[in-house]
């Protein structure tokens, strides 16, 4: 008889476990803070696509940001893979008139490195209606070339760059326009460091 409850424990201590796991297993995973996939400051907001995996993001204060630039976070999107691609959001310090941002974010590039081709400029907003520029360069020679798109803006204290840099053919511009859409902007507030 003490068998018998003995087992009878055992089951149901088992059966316990189970269904506590079970339950366990239907609770919902927070969002770790911050979010990998979100890039936030007192002037914007980027949102990394699906299946983005956060490479390095830092916080850096605007008054240290030099006059090149600096990036500040990376995702990488098929990771590992042959046709990886990177999404690299960088800054520089840039108080100029913001229509003067993407010449001087051309120049840059152009002496960055020898093969660079800046090409297919075309005026935008981003998703809240901040002026920006869509641009396409590509770089390298042979089995070294790159594709980079990019998206451009000035906020009256910075010059930023949100990228896509990948094999070429890998990525359409439509499709890159996509994995870069979910950013918004404002002027940066003046009484933020």
């Amino acid at each position: 008889m003490n068998r018998f409850f003995a087992l009878g424990a055992v089951v149901v201590t088992l059966v316990a476990l189970l269904v506590s796991g079970a339950a366990r297993a239907q609770e919902p995973v927070p969002t770790p803070t911050p979010n990998p996939l979100v890039y936030s400051d007192p002037a914007m907001n980027f949102m990394a696509p699906p299946g983005a995996v956060l490479v390095g993001r830092r916080d850096i204060d605007v008054r240290s940001l030099s006059d090149d630039l600096q990036v500040v976070a990376r995702w990488a999107l098929h990771a590992g893979k042959e046709d990886a691609r990177f999404i690299d959001l960088a800054m520089e310090s840039f108080e100029a008139a913001p229509n003067q941002w993407e010449p001087q974010f051309e120049s840059q590039v152009h002496n960055s490195g020898d093969g660079i081709l800046v090409k297919n400029k075309e005026p935008m907003a981003l998703l809240n209606g901040m002026p920006a520029t869509f641009v396409e360069i590509t770089m390298g020679n042979g089995f070294d070339s790159r594709k980079e798109y990019a998206v451009v803006w000035a906020d009256g204290v910075r010059g930023i760059s949100l990228s896509l840099t990948t094999r070429i053919g890998d990525v359409t511009k439509e499709e890159a326009k996509q994995l870069l859409r979910n950013a918004t902007a404002t002027r940066y507030p003046v009484d933020q460091p």
